[in-house]
């Protein structure tokens, strides 16, 4: 089947809604994208992409609208993101990028669940107590969006295994508890030339900060990686579920101005917040 009959197939298929402005737009349904799969052998993501590129926009990006555009939704289709870290802050941050259609995710993590993930870890259940996270966060992805592709890693970051963990990886995203870890990750985004998200939480407590090749980047925040303390603060001060949402939701903002190719707000800055009295400061370096 050649490009045009596929386009046109998926014009066909498409149907003219009004959003909640009152705009119209030509709407592509769940139910249709997965026929016009079967119909043309193209893969879902495939099929949003020829859709979005013509303006016609898959009904689970709409309320992505006006915010992002069609060609900003390609974007991020075209976009893979490396999730290091696959608790608190990982778990949402692979549920924030599959909902608004980051198209390759990357889950990272060789730790299972346990009791004391339920307060916190979106993707942890009673059920899946000593299941792989890494397993979890694709059946999470797939069930919430299946034309987002995963590639699983059931183990931990090391410097050994780094450069082929983050292979096609656009975007690092670093939701690690070990400051030592932040540190490898770091050099082996740098390593391969690609910008790092970092966040951390502790009790109410987050930050997070914009890493690119070139930049100083951690070492402002932790010192020297050979004397920096192994662990965060949250070692002392638990870990409660909505500092980690809230900072996941601050890196997946970062992540998706990165992927659109716009400047990153927090490069060279470090966001601090504390949920306590709801504030905020932005330290510029």
């Amino acid at each position: 089947m050649t490009r045009e009959d596929v386009v046109q197939r998926i014009v066909n298929a498409a149907t003219r809604q009004l959003r909640p402005d009152g705009t119209s737009y030509y709407s592509l349904a769940y139910r249709d994208e997965l026929g016009l799969v079967q119909e043309t052998g193209c893969s879902l993501k495939e099929i949003q992409i020829v859709a979005l590129e013509h303006d016609l926009i898959p009904e689970v990006y709409i309320r992505n609208q006006k915010s992002l555009s069609s060609r900003d939704q390609v974007r991020l289709l075209q976009t893979h993101v490396g999730i290091i870290g696959l608790g608190g802050l990982g778990g949402t941050v692979t549920e924030i990028l599959a909902r608004i259609g980051i198209g390759s995710l990357t889950l990272v993590d060789g730790d299972v669940f346990e009791d004391s993930n339920l307060n916190r870890q979106l993707l942890s259940r009673v059920d899946n107590l000593g299941k792989p996270k890494a397993d979890a966060a694709a059946e999470r992805v797939r069930a919430i969006n299946p034309a987002v592709e995963t590639c699983v890693h059931r183990q931990f970051l090391s410097a050994e295994n780094a450069q082929a963990i983050l292979k096609d990886v656009n975007i690092g995203v670093d939701c690690l508890d070990s400051i030592a870890s932040r540190f490898i990750l770091e050099q082996a985004c740098r390593t391969r030339q690609i910008p790092m998200v970092s966040a951390a939480i502790g009790g109410t407590s987050g930050q997070a900060t914009a890493v690119y090749p070139e930049d100083q980047g951690l070492s402002r925040i932790y010192g020297d990686p050979g004397t920096a303390s192994p662990k965060g603060v949250e070692m002392m001060l638990g870990t409660l579920p909505f500092a980690a949402i809230s900072m996941a939701a601050v890196e997946c903002a970062e992540i998706v101005t990165i992927a659109l190719g716009k400047p990153a707000p927090l490069r060279n800055r470090l966001f601090i917040t504390d949920l306590t009295d709801h504030t905020a400061e932005l330290i510029d370096f």
